[in-house]
């Protein structure tokens, strides 16, 4: 009988085309690999996602979680993949600042997550422009 040499296992944001994301952000991840587990194969989403990370620096110096709080929120509210993009892009008019605004407002239970979702999918829509107001009341230094 011989042994097999130990394989090293791939790694945990990579999963094979078509398959469910299981992989969760956690503290050892860089920014890029959360990215990677939140976007599956969606180059929008990815673009999506790297546009908030890189605006959470100017538009939002109170981040709890730094760079890392706009792709916990998208975790946390189960936002993925595909749905990222068009969040991004329809939701939020390509503007990253109006994107992280709109995700602390479901953090801070100003608006509810399934109309984010739903609006993602094409059915709602969400007044950004509101949202926006409520959040730069909520969080004094957001967007300045």
């Amino acid at each position: 009988m011989t042994d097999k040499p130990d394989a090293k296992p791939a790694p945990a944001w990579a999963t094979k085309a078509g398959t469910a994301r299981t992989a969760r952000i956690d503290i050892q991840d860089t920014p890029a690999n959360a990215v990677l587990k939140l976007v599956g194969n969606d180059r929008a989403a990815a673009d999506a996602c790297i546009a908030m990370v890189k605006a959470v620096e100017h538009a939002d110096p109170d981040a709890a979680f730094g760079p890392f709080t706009p792709l916990l929120i998208l975790e946390q509210i189960g936002l993925s993949g595909a749905r990222i993009g068009r969040f991004y892009r329809q939701v939020c008019g390509g503007d990253a600042v109006t994107a992280l605004a709109v995700l602390h407002a479901v953090r801070l239970k100003l608006v509810p997550a399934d109309i984010v979702k739903r609006a993602a999918d094409g059915k709602g829509r969400v007044a950004t422009d509101k949202v926006l107001d409520r959040v730069r009341a909520e969080l004094p230094r957001f967007g300045r």
